[in-house]
């Protein structure tokens, strides 16, 4: 079903690889700091000077007031799902943990299909992505699970339909 949180973008961003020779390194993460050879709290200023305070926020050394604040919550009636009550997400771990999320509504409506004599015949599950109008950071922003289902009689052949139909073939 649906993860209800406020974004005005929905974008789809490119997975890019990192430069040779570089690794991947967390927002958040201290050791960005430390190569710089800074301790923030003592040189926010002299940060300042240097960088925006959006790429400050993207460094992790302010924090961001909308991430901060954003909050995720369920908005399907399945009862047996995460994300009931507003709960925050760090913007990196959004993708796993809403898809994650959406794999729980997947596995439910299997469960309903087959306790209902229903066969499904389709499910997708699609992430909406977005940018922090504040930070720019990219975060997964919310999911849709649909889920198409049939009765099992319906898709078969009448008896009458098949008759002739087969071949028995004896030596």
């Amino acid at each position: 079903m649906k993860i209800d949180t406020y974004s005005p973008y929905q974008i789809q961003m490119p997975k890019t690889e990192p430069a040779e020779g570089i690794s991947p390194v967390r927002r958040t993460d201290p050791k960005v700091i430390d190569k710089l050879g800074l301790d923030p709290k003592k040189n926010l200023e002299s940060l300042k000077n240097v960088y925006s305070d959006k790429k400050l926020k993207q460094l992790g050394i302010i924090e961001c007031q909308t991430c901060a604040n954003r909050t995720y919550v369920d908005g399907s009636d399945d009862p047996g799902v995460s994300f009931k009550t507003p709960t925050q997400i760090d913007p990196e771990e959004s993708a796993s943990l809403v898809m994650a999320h959406e794999l729980e509504h997947v596995s439910n409506e299997q469960a309903d299909a087959d306790k209902s004599g229903r066969e499904v015949v389709s499910q997708s599950v699609q992430l909406h992505s977005a940018i922090c109008p504040e930070c720019g950071v990219a975060y997964i922003a919310g999911g849709v699970t649909k889920t198409v289902t049939r009765n099992k009689k319906e898709y078969g052949l009448s008896d009458e339909l098949v008759k002739g139909l087969k071949v028995d073939n004896k030596v």
